[in-house]
């Protein structure tokens, strides 16, 4: 009997954690659909009641979401360029002298940033560095692929780390290391970002994957 219910709780636990990751989506996607298509809505409301207008609660949702989305598209072209950017700046000095904004926003900024450098061309490949010792691994991003003065300088072909704090990796420290001393990891720098960000929760390695342990070329 014992045995069955301890069956019985681990097929509980199992299917709670099989559905979790379903049911944070699902509940994520509803609850933006709500908030932007919701965001309109009583201006809608206010154009039927005054019109005496007949429309479905449903177009008028999906109206606002789209109204909503194209907004986002026209503001991230806008701050694309020089007058947004400006306006954005200026927008960020005015929130950054707010007590508690400043903090919320600062962290935001932060991790929109990481992504953004994630994204483009400042990190290149994930690799594993035996530091602060021997025998201990941390993650490292490669910024620069070889370094012509620090080569010379040690007599070995190295490149320069980049590794990052959890959960904070826009703050860090660089390490110039030779190359035969590095492991790539074939993961996107993406999902190296996650993997620091939640202080290493978010597991970026899937069964099938072997790491290189040979000098990262």
């Amino acid at each position: 009997m014992k045995k069955f219910r301890i069956f019985l709780r681990n097929a509980f636990i199992a299917g709670i954690l099989s559905c979790l990751p379903i049911v944070v989506t699902v509940w994520f996607l509803r609850f933006v659909f709500e908030k932007f298509s919701g965001f309109l809505l009583p201006y809608f409301d206010m154009f039927v009641v005054r019109y005496d207008l007949i429309i479905p609660r449903y177009i008028m949702e999906s109206f606002s979401f789209v109204v909503i989305l194209l907004a986002i598209l026209c503001i991230g072209f806008v701050a694309k360029h020089y007058v947004g950017k400006k306006f954005f700046n200026l927008l960020e000095a005015f929130v950054s002298k707010i007590p508690f904004a400043k903090s919320v926003y600062g962290i935001m900024r932060q991790i929109v940033d990481t992504f953004q450098n994630a994204g483009g061309n400042n990190f290149k490949k994930v690799v594993l560095v035996e530091y602060p010792r021997k025998g201990i691994y941390s993650m490292g991003f490669i910024t620069k692929d070889a370094s012509d003065f620090f080569t010379k300088a040690t007599g070995q072909d190295c490149v320069s780390v980049f590794i990052p704090t959890t959960p904070n990796p826009t703050s860090g420290f660089v390490l110039i290391i030779p190359k035969c001393e590095l492991i790539e990891l074939k993961i996107p720098v993406e999902e190296g970002v996650k993997y620091i960000i939640s202080a290493g929760i978010l597991e970026p390695f899937d069964k099938d994957y072997r790491p290189d342990s040979e000098n990262v070329s």
